[in-house]
């Protein structure tokens, strides 16, 4: 008993005890310690003063002290977490990417998706007509009239047409179309023109038109000069291989053909699946008959591939419509052709000097006879400054001969003689 009391002493007194010693004194009391702290209780030994490191504190900057204070819902607000990454988009900014993204997508699928245009591809139509002697200076005649040029223009897809005279007494009409379907009205367009203008120089129905597009072309050394003499020629094949191996031929050749002096160019038509028609046009009927030698050697080396023998024509071509324009070398060459109109001769402008010197010497007579004071008094007046119609009347109209030196003093001499009086 007395044991237990003096135990209750000393834990009812305790001094303060070692920091290990602590920690024994009863776990639920220390931890009543942390959680709710109690004010110290008065013990008889004086506990050390605990040194406090002071803390640095910052002055507030004026900016600082400047702001206002947050309000209550700002600071119950999550503040914002600091990041060096960039700040993404918004929602609405996202939206407008993906609306400029879809417009250049949609913008060149468009383009990909959209549908190449059909190119047209020209069709020519040759028929041989049979005409009556001496008609074709009639029948080119025929196309200067308005009323042809008027009936013309009404051919729906009409490109252009030639005629070429050929053999005795026909004439191929050449004519070129937009496409198939504009190729078709052509029959009807020439049966027309034939009708109305030349019904009285025909000698007969024309034979059947050659119908095709062009299959091969290539330009000579005078590509640009007009054409004046033609060969045509209508082939056959033996089958549709044999007319691509005759292209092939032909395309080979190319380089003899472009050295040919005088030629405008070949072009080839296929009117059927095994049939061809070619035009070489020329510059001169001396350049065709020069070319005939290698028009030979390619048509043999070629005719393997044929059904029989080419049937030739040569002729001339007597119209082109539209006639092609010069060019502006040809006008400058044409202006500076020693040819053009030489200058009148001397006789001739000495004539034109006394025809022009006649009106004003009717005008000075004229002047005279109004009174030496007028004269005197217009004479001592300034001449007006020209207005400017004027100038540009002078600048414009021919230069006048001046009148004779001598007659100026004579009008100048009669008031002269009229002082003394």
């Amino acid at each position: 008993a007395l044991l237990d009391s003096k135990r209750r002493l000393l834990c009812s007194e305790p001094s303060p005890p070692p920091p290990q010693a602590m920690g024994n004194c009863g776990s639920k009391k220390a931890e009543k310690t942390v959680v709710e702290p109690e004010e110290p209780k008065p013990s008889a030994v004086p506990e050390e003063p605990v040194e406090e490191e002071p803390v640095a504190t910052e002055k507030p900057s004026p900016e600082a002290e400047a702001e206002p204070a947050p309000t209550e819902e700002e600071a119950e607000a999550p503040e914002a977490e600091l990041s060096t990454v960039a700040e993404l988009p918004t929602e609405e900014g996202k939206n407008i990417f993906a609306k400029v993204g879809d417009f250049v997508k949609n913008a060149f699928s468009a383009r990909e998706e959209e549908a190449p245009k059909e190119e047209k591809v020209e069709v020519s139509r040759l028929t041989k007509i049979p005409v009556k002697e001496g008609a074709v200076p009639d029948m080119v005649a025929a196309t200067e009239k308005d009323e042809f040029k008027a009936l013309v223009k009404t051919f729906v897809g009409f490109v252009g047409v030639k005629m070429y005279a050929v053999g005795d007494g026909h004439v191929v009409t050449h004519s070129c179309w937009e496409d198939e379907a504009a190729a078709e009205g052509g029959k009807a367009a020439l049966g027309g023109v034939l009708k109305t203008f030349m019904a009285e120089l025909v000698a007969g129905p024309p034979e059947e038109a050659l119908v095709g597009p062009e299959m091969w072309a290539v330009d000579g050394p005078a590509a640009s000069e007009p054409p004046v003499a033609v060969r045509l020629t209508t082939i056959g094949f033996k089958g549709e291989e044999a007319r691509e191996a005759a292209l092939v031929l032909l395309r080979s050749k190319e380089g003899a053909f472009k050295e040919l002096g005088g030629l405008v160019g070949v072009s080839s038509y296929q009117t059927g699946p095994t049939e061809a028609f070619v035009v070489a046009s020329y510059t001169s009927r001396e350049a065709l008959e020069a070319a005939a030698p290698v028009a030979k050697e390619v048509l043999g080396d070629a005719m393997e591939h044929f059904s029989g023998v080419p049937a030739q024509e040569t002729g001339t071509v007597e119209y082109i419509w539209p006639a092609k324009e010069p060019s502006w070398i040809e006008k400058v060459s044409a202006y500076l052709s020693p040819t053009k109109k030489a200058p009148p001769p001397p006789a001739e402008e000495e004539e034109a000097g006394e025809a022009e010197a006649e009106p004003e010497a009717e005008a000075a007579e004229a002047a005279e006879e109004e009174g030496a004071e007028a004269a005197e008094e217009e004479a001592d007046k300034p001449p007006p400054p020209p207005s400017l119609f004027e100038k540009v009347a002078a600048a414009l109209s021919p230069r006048k001969e001046k009148p004779p030196a001598a007659e100026a003093p004579a009008a100048e001499e009669a008031p002269a003689a009229e002082a003394p009086a």
